[in-house]
C-alpha cells in the first residue's frame, strides 16, 4: 500500500512526508462529483442553467417526475435510485471490466425500480442522478464534459494534471491501483489496463492531491463562485441514518459535512472504486486557518483514506475534544 497526502494551509501547500508525491495522478472516483457541481454552478452564474428547472426540460427522453429539478440531482434528493448496490452491476464489472454498460443500460438497471421517494422529501445517494447532471451539462453547452471541466475549472486554476478519463488506456497515466473487483476469482491485480472508466456513469476524473486541495481551497475562499452561489452549494440537508457522533453527516451540492467534527466547519467528498480509496476535505475555521487535505491510497483493499486523513488532521492541529 502506498499513499499520497497533500496538506494546504491558507492556500499554501505544506510539506508532508508520504510514499508518493503530491503530484501523483489518481482516478478520484466520486470526488468527481464535487468538480461536476462546481462546473454546474459556474454555468448557473453565467446564466446558462437554472437550478429550479425540471430536468425533463433538458432530458425529455428520461421518464422522471416533472418535480425533479437540477437542485434535487445535485443534492441527491431527487428520489432516484442507484446501481452501486446491484449485484448485477458488480458481476458485470468483474466479468467484463473493459466493456462498461451504455447510458441506456445504466438507466434500465435503475429507473424501472421506481422512485424511492418524492423529490425533495428525503435523501439517497445516486450516481445515476449525477450521470444526468453531466448529460444536462453536455446538452446545454454542446461541449463534452472534458471540455467543460477544462474551461470552467482546470484553466482558471491552472490545473495541469486534472482531466477526464475516457478509455481503458487513459488509466495508465495514473499510479498503479490494486484491487480485486475486476477479476473473476477475486485475485488482487493492478486494475490499469483492465478497468474502463465508463463503469463510472457520472464520469471519472483523474487528478492529484495537490490539485484537489487547490480546488477545494479556491472554492471555499470564494475564487470559483460568488458568495450567494457558494452559500447555496454549502447549504446542508441531514442524511438519514448517519446522525450519531462521531459521524453526523449532512449533504450539500457535491459535498458532505460532518457536524460532529471537533475542528469546526468542514466540507469534502470521498471516492472509491477498483484499485483506489480517496478522500478530500477542507476545514475553513481551524486554529491554524483554512486547511485543505487530500489523502489518496493506491489500493481498494487496505487501510481507509478517511482513517489516514483523521491522523493527518490530528498531527497538524492536535487532538480536539
Amino acid at each position: 500500500m502506498a499513499e499520497a497526502v497533500a496538506v494546504r494551509i491558507n492556500g499554501v501547500l505544506r510539506d508532508h512526508q508520504t510514499d508518493l508525491s503530491t503530484d501523483s495522478v489518481f482516478p478520484i472516483y466520486s470526488i468527481t462529483k464535487t468538480l461536476t457541481a462546481i462546473c454546474v454552478l459556474r454555468l448557473v452564474e453565467a446564466g446558462s442553467l437554472r437550478l429550479d428547472v425540471p430536468i425533463d426540460h433538458w432530458l425529455p427522453e428520461v421518464e422522471l417526475p416533472a418535480t425533479v429539478t437540477l437542485t434535487h440531482l445535485l443534492r441527491h434528493t431527487s428520489g432516484l435510485g442507484d446501481y452501486g448496490a446491484l449485484p448485477e452491476y458488480h458481476k458485470a464489472v468483474r466479468l467484463r471490466p473493459d466493456r462498461p454498460w451504455s447510458r441506456s443500460e445504466f438507466l434500465s438497471a435503475v429507473l424501472p425500480k421506481g422512485m424511492l421517494f418524492a423529490a425533495g422529501e428525503s435523501w439517497a445517494y445516486s450516481n445515476i442522478g449525477y450521470m444526468l447532471v453531466v448529460d444536462i451539462l453536455e446538452r446545454v453547452t454542446g461541449r463534452t464534459f472534458a471540455q467543460m471541466l477544462s474551461q470552467l475549472l482546470a484553466e482558471p486554476l491552472e490545473l495541469q494534471r486534472t482531466s477526464v478519463l475516457e478509455t481503458t488506456e487513459d488509466l495508465w497515466a495514473c499510479v498503479s491501483g490494486f484491487g480485486s473487483e475486476v477479476t473473476e476469482d477475486g485475485s488482487v491485480v493492478d486494475i490499469r489496463g483492465r478497468y474502463h472508466p465508463g463503469w463510472c456513469a457520472p464520469r471519472l476524473v483523474s487528478s492529484t492531491p495537490a490539485e484537489i486541495t487547490r480546488t477545494f481551497d479556491a472554492l471555499i475562499s470564494g475564487r470559483l463562485l460568488g458568495p450567494e452561489t457558494l452559500r447555496r452549494m454549502l447549504a446542508l440537508v441531514p442524511l438519514p441514518g448517519l446522525r450519531e457522533p462521531p459521524m453526523v453527516i449532512d449533504g450539500g451540492m457535491g459535498l458532505f459535512s460532518n457536524a460532529a467534527s471537533p475542528y469546526g466547519r468542514n466540507y469534502g467528498h470521498g471516492g472509491g472504486g477498483p484499485g483506489y480509496d480517496l478522500i478530500a476535505d477542507i476545514y475553513p475555521d481551524t486554529s491554524a486557518g483554512r486547511i485543505a487535505i487530500a489523502v489518496f491510497i493506491d489500493t481498494s483493499g487496505g487501510p481507509r483514506a478517511a482513517d489516514v486523513e483523521k491522523a493527518v488532521v490530528e498531527h497538524v492541529l492536535g487532538p480536539q475534544r
